[in-house]
């Protein structure tokens, strides 16, 4: 029967022994690129986020230049009169709203300033656009699909607030 020492057979020892060291501590400039790796993950928001934000601000942009183009157009279709001047001033509010809701895409702590901005918005000009569904069906379709997209962006942050890792309270957090 072999020597054991420490309760190990003396083979296992050596094979360990020999593990060990061939095992080496990776250079510090290897753990630093993938600590800077895993935070940049970390920050990127999630794809479903990045979606519905890209989509929401591209229906405020779409609206916005119907607005700048096609504006009287619009007036005549909802039986409005035509304000140039009203146009333009709520092109130019829909396109920063599209610059917040754009914002969602980028980084994930800007996900809840997107939410709080432009749910909002878009649930009040779905709910405004349900009143168009038989005077202005380009306007009803477009104002439901904001309305539409106001609640993924709500859901999407949600969702991805929900898997966002956090200290523990146990960690005196």
């Amino acid at each position: 029967m072999p020597e054991e020492t420490d309760g190990l057979d003396p083979n296992v020892e050596t094979v360990l022994w020999l593990g060990e060291a061939a095992r080496s501590a990776p250079p510090p400039g290897l753990v630093a690129r993938i600590d800077a790796a895993v935070r940049r993950r970390a920050e990127r928001p999630s794809r479903p986020m990045t979606a519905v934000a890209l989509a929401l601000a591209a229906a405020f942009v779409l609206q916005a230049a119907g607005n700048l183009v096609a504006g009287e157009w619009i007036s005549d279709g909802i039986d409005e009169p035509y304000a140039p001047h009203a146009m333009f001033e709520m092109s130019l509010a829909l396109v920063a709203a599209a610059v917040c809701a754009a914002a969602a895409a980028v980084r994930r702590a800007w996900g809840a300033v997107s939410v709080l901005t432009c749910t909002p918005l878009a649930l009040g000009l779905g709910l405004h656009g349900v009143g168009e569904l038989g005077q202005f069906a380009a306007g009803a379709v477009l104002h439901t699909a904001e309305g539409v997209l106001g609640l993924a962006l709500l859901a999407a942050w949600w969702w991805q607030w929900r898997d966002t890792p956090r200290p523990s309270r146990e960690a005196g957090a």
